[in-house]
């Protein structure tokens, strides 16, 4: 980064992006902790609550509880991790047509 000053520019306009930058590159660093401690709470709600379900349908059932627990587990994962992800591609792609240029074209 220059220290030369271009005609016009304040020296503490410069001072307060570097600051902005620092305030938001922090910011940032928090929330993928605060991301990934959310995916290990949901990790672990999931083995509870699969082990919970593997408990009760394995007594009541005679079913293998380890492999009940494995699959309970996976599903109380799995569906609302896939559920998420395709409500983000909509919004990522609902996004992506919002910012697109209008072409100019007109239909009709």
């Amino acid at each position: 980064m220059s220290t030369v000053l271009r005609p016009g520019e304040d020296p503490g306009e410069r001072e307060a992006a570097r600051l902005a930058r620092e305030v938001t590159a922090r910011a940032i660093r928090r929330l993928d902790v605060l991301e990934w401690v959310i995916l290990a709470a949901a990790v672990a709600a999931a083995l509870a609550g699969g082990g919970l379900i593997a408990l009760i349908v394995g007594e009541s059932t005679g079913l293998s509880v380890r492999l009940l627990w494995a699959l309970a587990s996976l599903l109380l994962f799995g569906i609302p991790a896939i559920v998420v992800m395709k409500r983000m591609r909509e919004e990522e792609r609902a996004s992506r047509e919002r910012l697109r240029p209008p072409t100019g074209e007109t239909d009709g």
